[in-house]
């Protein structure tokens, strides 16, 4: 075969090691960068709903917003861990996750419960006094973060397909369901009160988020013990690059 037929034959068909290549050219391209978009819609977002919180007087919203302040934080310290992991002369766990990885999805599982234990003693305040809400303000406001969290979501889906699951990303993802949650919790809460007034949806909600949430944080906290333990799954999807 000829030297422009055997380059004819590659292009054709891609060979195995062509694509490791194009899958390493990715990491090394778009990798540090995947965290960036999810980083500046939440943090602009999150503080859209914390001005609508205020206006509106929902705790369902500003709970929404709370979880997007923490997502802010895990994003940006996922993106840290996720460029730290790429050194090959990082510290690593027996599991193969690096120390970084495993300390940023402890910070992140920890954050959640202190936002969950806020939104739980606010709801109960509420239940004893409840607040007034403006139910159309919140219909809004609620609609715009479920379509940012939707976007967001689906940004870091396309990151686990394109690298694979890690304890990070899992993490990370986590922040984003908790505010995708959120995000329809509020919009259900300014529904009932736009049309009905009756404004103890409002705390009943945020309650069952938070306790929906607390499920996954555990979850996530079970994965950290495993891989600490050297059992977890995850172990096994993370890879040097």
């Amino acid at each position: 075969m000829t030297p422009s037929n055997e380059t004819t034959q590659k292009n054709i068909h891609p060979t195995h090691e062509d694509h490791d290549y194009d899958r390493e050219d990715y990491h090394h391209h778009d990798g540090h960068h995947h965290y960036l978009m999810p980083f500046m819609l939440i943090l602009i977002f999150a503080i859209i709903e914390a001005i609508g919180s205020w206006y509106t007087g929902s705790l369902a919203l500003l709970s929404d917003a709370g979880h997007m302040f923490t997502d802010v934080a895990a994003l940006g310290l996922a993106w840290l861990a996720g460029l730290l992991a790429k050194k090959p002369n990082v510290a690593r766990h027996a599991s193969g996750v690096s120390y970084v990885e495993i300390a940023v999805s402890i910070f992140n599982a920890v954050t959640m419960l202190v936002v969950i234990i806020f939104v739980l003693y606010e709801a109960i305040a509420r239940f004893k006094q409840p607040h007034p809400i403006q139910g159309l303000g919140l219909m809004v406001i609620a609609s715009l973060g479920l379509i940012v969290n939707l976007v967001v979501a689906k940004l870091l889906h396309q990151q686990v397909v394109h690298q694979g699951e890690s304890l990070n990303n899992r993490a990370a993802f986590l922040h984003v369901m908790g505010d995708l949650l959120g995000s329809v919790a509020a919009v259900a809460a300014g529904i009932v009160v736009y049309l009905t007034g009756w404004l103890p949806i409002d705390p009943i909600l945020s309650l069952l988020i938070s306790i929906l949430l607390l499920v996954f944080t555990l979850n996530l906290i079970r994965d950290i013990w495993q891989t600490l333990q050297g059992t977890a799954s995850l172990g096994g999807h993370v890879h040097d690059h």
